[in-house]
């Protein structure tokens, strides 16, 4: 720019090498060190809060030394601009790069991405989160050699003031990840992983792992589903990359890795797996002496089928324990330790004596499965008078399984109750009146008029001829006479009485209900494993969450691939029927690792009969267990100090008394 001065400090502008939103970067040389080339980031706006922002840029930078970071070798003012003086890369950005060089080859790009993932692991260890990863902050050198992370213009430090409003979107479309929609303060250092995530795919394929940029936008779309290698045209290259990938953009930031460095480990097991056919320790220390791994085994149904949504954190823990007890060094002060903790009952210096012969590692998963049943009866008709006359919305009928009910309250039993269904209400008119609000009068029948009782004056006494007489004379005008009536009491002489089911409406209202109730189940199941005492590890150990999802109106697919999932599903599907249906279910896994060793304490026993001549013998070997993430060693009777218990019973010590001491080791 012409406004620019030629001189910023002791630094000669050259040529224009990169432009931002508000700044410039320039090539600058040194007026006496001519050899010395730096890179000089001007800022074009004078606002307040974009000086506050640059110069938090250059103090955060500078603060950061890592060997994959640009360095910053100065910061001022030369009116009227900001300036940021730091390390020349000859070369430009990764997306410089990209633009000529379309995708990168794979040892490229695992370079780049290792080197990039160093400098984001020590900016997060040092409370820094960078929140604008992308092909352009990424700076290369000509050769590929050198990678720098760069541009922390918009990075925040834990625990100091942000400058960022609670709802602005911050970060560059295609890279940012779903936190950064809801709000920039709401993103962490799991989102940086997310981008690095997409500038890993973009490298291998040249593109963006969606058909569109997500986000907010005309032509934004949603986070998933993600594209594969393959789908881009990439092969060649395992599948399981794709896994690697979409841990890191799984939009549950839970499900990501929970640090830069565990993402490349898990993609270098990947490439491991795909150049060697031999089984490589990971994280064995060199000086260690080599111990072989226990024989491989099949993957787990857990963490095979189960893999994409697997919480990524106690994973890494449980790999990095079985790192450190891969080293029998480790393993040797472990046995110590146990010694040493209860020296009079257990052997002395076990550690020093055992030669480890195999080490391997596995983990115990414990399932749960809940359900939440709802159960609808049939519909059932009610009716009641139309006093109100109400005009009822006209609209669909629905089924049974289509009426809206409360929302659930998570799993929990719900007594429920009755609802109208919707669209079922129908203006009848009564049956029992037939429309006329009254109905007939049971005792008159409608007729009004009822018999008058009989006349309750006793009778006269009289002598026999004289009835004979009067019967004669009175015969014919008894027969003549009419019996009496008087007006039906019921009806009050009108024939009809009030009609109770309309209430003298004459019509009803009818319309059907739905009676409906909730109930939670919740059942377990865990790994049966030959020579562990599930039972006492679950006592013993805490069990770490590595699983929960949840399914709206049945089981996942992948679920019924786990058999103890599977015997759970099968069991809680046996409670349905036509009026009853799953809600919602929910399954979660936790795990706990261990740790099988064995080893030899150079005590023999004969040899099984081989046919060899000259082997007559043959160590014993002992197998034992490292339990948890404590490393709890169980107390085990083979290794009691049976010196120590001969000698007290040499010393008069009772035999109950002994016992006890055994069973306090071992209970």
């Amino acid at each position: 720019m012409s406004n620019l001065p030629e001189w910023i400090g002791h630094y000669h502008l050259e040529r224009q090498i990169g432009k931002g939103g508000m700044s410039l970067v320039w090539l600058a040389r040194h007026r006496t060190l001519r050899a010395r080339q730096v890179a000089i980031k001007v800022l074009l706006s004078q606002e307040s809060e974009w000086v506050e922002r640059f110069t938090r840029e250059a103090e955060i930078t500078s603060q950061l030394r890592h060997a994959h970071i640009v360095p910053i070798y100065d910061h001022g003012y030369q009116a009227p601009f900001y300036y940021t003086v730091m390390e020349y890369v000859e070369g430009g950005s990764l997306r410089d790069l990209l633009s000529k060089r379309g995708r990168l080859p794979l040892d490229l790009a695992l370079h780049i991405f290792r080197c990039a993932a160093a400098a984001l692991d020590y900016a997060h260890a040092h409370g820094v989160i960078h929140r604008d990863i992308s092909t352009g902050n990424i700076l290369v050198d000509q050769d590929g050699a050198r990678v720098f992370l760069a541009d922390f213009g918009i990075a925040r430090e834990s625990g100091k003031t942000s400058l960022t409003t609670v709802h602005k979107v911050m970060g560059t479309r295609g890279f940012f990840s779903p936190e950064h929609i809801a709000s920039a303060t709401a993103v962490t250092h799991l989102s940086d992983l997310y981008s690095l995530g997409v500038v890993l795919f973009v490298m291998l394929t040249g593109a963006l792992p969606w058909s569109y940029i997500p986000g907010p936008g005309e032509d934004g779309g949603p986070f998933v589903p993600l594209m594969s290698l393959r789908d881009r045209g990439v092969t060649g290259l395992p599948t399981e990359l794709d896994t690697v990938i979409h841990a890191m953009l799984a939009p549950d930031p839970s499900k990501r890795y929970p640090s830069a460095q565990a993402a490349v480990e898990a993609l270098e097991q990947v490439l491991r797996r795909h150049t060697s056919t031999t089984q490589v320790m990971a994280g064995a220390p060199a000086s260690a002496p080599p111990v072989p791994a226990a024989p491989p085994e099949e993957p787990h149904p857990v963490e095979q089928t189960l893999a994409p949504d697997l919480i990524k954190a106690p994973i890494q823990e449980a790999l990095k324990r079985a790192r450190e007890l891969n080293d029998p060094r480790e393993i040797a002060r472990l046995l110590n330790a146990w010694s040493n903790a209860r020296p009079w009952l257990r052997r002395p210096s076990l550690g020093r004596m055992a030669a480890i012969r195999q080490i391997g590692h596995r983990n115990v998963y414990w399932y749960t499965l809940r359900v939440l049943y709802e159960t609808r009866e049939p519909a059932q008709t009610a009716e009641e008078p139309d006093h109100q006359m109400t005009n009822h919305k006209l609209e669909r009928e629905p089924g049974r399984w289509e009426v809206p009910l409360p929302a659930p309250k998570g799993f929990e039993n719900d007594p429920g109750g009755v609802v109208r269904i919707p669209g079922s209400t129908r203006v009848v008119l009564c049956d029992d009146c037939k429309g006329i609000g009254r109905t007939i009068c049971p005792r008159c029948n409608g007729n009004r008029r009822i018999p008058a009782p009989a006349d309750p004056t006793p009778p006269v006494v009289t002598t026999s001829a004289s009835v004979s007489a009067e019967s004669a004379t009175s015969a014919p005008a008894q027969a003549a006479a009419a019996p009496r009536l008087i007006p039906c009491p019921d009806c009050q002489g009108s024939g009809g009485l009030h009609c109770k089911r309309c209430d003298g409406t004459s019509r009803l209202v009818v319309h059907k209900t739905l009676r409906w109730h909730r109930r939670a189940e919740r059942m377990t199941a865990r790994d049966d494993l030959p020579r562990i005492d599930e039972d006492w590890l679950e006592k013993r150990c805490k069990k770490h969450t590595i699983y929960r999802e949840q399914e709206n109106g049945g089981f996942r697919p992948e679920w019924r691939l786990v058999p103890n999932i599977q015997a759970m599903i099968q069991e809680a599907e046996a409670c349905l029927n036509p009026d009853t249906r799953i809600l919602f279910s929910e399954v979660t896994v936790r795990f706990i690792p261990i740790t099988e060793i064995v080893f030899d304490l150079d005590e023999w026993k004969p040899a099984k009969a081989t046919g060899q001549k000259g082997q007559s013998r043959e160590p014993v070997l002992y197998r034992w267990y490292i339990y948890g993430f404590e490393n709890i060693l169980p107390d085990d009777r083979r290794f009691l100090n049976r010196d120590r218990i001969i000698a007290l019973g040499a010393t008069g010590v009772s035999v109950a008394a002994i016992i006890a001491l055994i069973l306090l080791l071992v209970l």
